[in-house]
């Protein structure tokens, strides 16, 4: 028998903020945190400002102060975003639900470590041509970093540290690196509280895009390219957010606020399209290969929404990040569908892209805007990204709080 899912929690780590109805008024009254990174200069790359956490202290948050050189921004992220899920929830590991009763989903970036961080290791591996040689990474490299540096480079370890920390012990899968893979994660965690896998499940993601060997990355993967042709697009940001879900039945049990309930959710992988090819011939929205995640929108969201027929209203937490394309792609497939929604919440533009934490973010709002509406309430939280995974989620008000 497939259970009914809701969310219970919802922790933020984000540049607005970390409590979730502040950060929502913020986006609401459009404000916005971009600007130029402080700590490196961008002269050097295609997008000029970013969007940075401030004023974060992780010994609030991590158990022992002497784990907090084990890890990286993310990671410090990461366990800061799970706790404050957990906290809000009002759920306590090992009285609500014993640490094996718990599935854990999380998403993790890559490319999280400062570049002062990696740069030894970096420059003696190079061979004379500037490429990797491996017999001076074995030979030479390796001498001259901290051992610590595994903990931080490798992109499991900031999930491995919430389970840690937290007890959880049930369930678990990492993905990365893009929001696409963070949507997967939530889906995952759907699925196992609706399967009866387990009966609560810890979701999200975490990534920390606002420095330079970040922007490296993102400036060779292409997602600045609209920045040089366009002098708009994604604002690379930081932060991470985490989902409390439960089965419906044992969240009323423990007598908890209800969130909002999961009701649809659709993914789609998307085929890369070459330049110049056909209009006719290309998916739906996309007009460029660079496009082609757009052409994902119709056939996501008419999974997420299936049920709801024509004419009905949600609430939208778009997915746009500044180029208007992820904007348009969802006016044309709302419209397609019959389906009518106000004024859209973009999270992106006004908090920057939080990449693999971006899907956690944005369903994160989504369930506080179905809180805020009531009962009945439809909130459309759309995954958009880079990375060939889209997805979206649809949430329900519920209205009340469980019994």
């Amino acid at each position: 028998m497939k259970r009914a899912v809701v969310i219970t929690g919802v922790g933020l780590v984000t540049p607005l903020g970390a409590n979730p109805e502040e950060v929502l008024q913020r986006l609401q009254a459009g404000e916005t945190v971009a600007a130029p990174p402080v700590h490196f200069d961008a002269s050097p790359f295609s997008c000029p400002v970013c969007a940075e956490v401030k004023g974060f202290d992780p010994e609030q948050f991590v158990p022992d102060p002497k784990t907090v050189r084990l890890m990286n921004r993310d990671g410090l992220f990461a366990a800061a975003a799970a706790r404050l899920a957990l906290d809000n929830a009002r759920l306590a590991v090992g009285k609500d639900y014993a640490g094996e009763e718990i599935a854990l989903f999380g998403a993790t970036g890559l490319a999280g470590m400062r570049l002062d961080e990696v740069a030894p290791l970096i420059r003696h591996s190079a061979a004379a041509d500037g490429g990797f040689d491996a017999r001076r990474f074995g030979s030479e490299a390796l001498k001259r970093i901290r051992p610590i540096l595994s903990f931080k480079i490798l992109s499991n370890m900031p999930i491995c540290f919430v389970s840690i920390f937290e007890g959880i012990r049930g369930p678990n899968t990492i993905y990365n690196p893009w929001e696409g893979q963070g949507a997967r994660a939530i889906g995952r965690g759907i699925a196992a509280v609706r399967r009866g896998e387990a009966p609560c499940a810890l979701v999200g993601g975490c990534d920390a895009k606002a420095h330079a060997l970040a922007f490296t990355s993102l400036e060779e993967a292409g997602v600045f390219r609209s920045w040089r042709e366009q002098g708009q697009g994604a604002v690379p940001g930081e932060g991470a957010a985490f989902l409390v879900l439960e089965a419906e039945d044992r969240a009323r049990a423990r007598g908890v606020r209800i969130l909002a309930r999961a009701v649809g959710a659709g993914f789609c992988t998307v085929t890369e399209v070459p330049h110049g090819t056909d209009a006719s011939a290309r998916p739906f929205g996309a007009t460029a290969a660079r496009e082609t995640r757009l052409g994902s929108t119709l056939e996501t969201f008419r999974t997420a929404v299936a049920g709801t027929g024509p004419g009905a209203q949600v609430i939208l937490v778009s997915g746009e990040e500044g180029d208007g394309l992820n904007q348009r792609a969802e006016e044309q497939a709302l419209q397609a569908l019959g389906i009518t929604a106000g004024e859209a919440l973009r999270p992106k533009v006004h908090a920057g892209n939080l990449f693999a934490a971006a899907a956690a973010l944005q369903v994160g709002l989504a369930a506080t805007l179905a809180s805020a509406h009531g009962a009945g309430a439809k909130v459309l939280a759309a995954c958009f990204g880079h990375g060939s995974e889209q997805a979206a989620f649809l949430l329900e008000g519920v209205g009340e709080a469980a019994e």
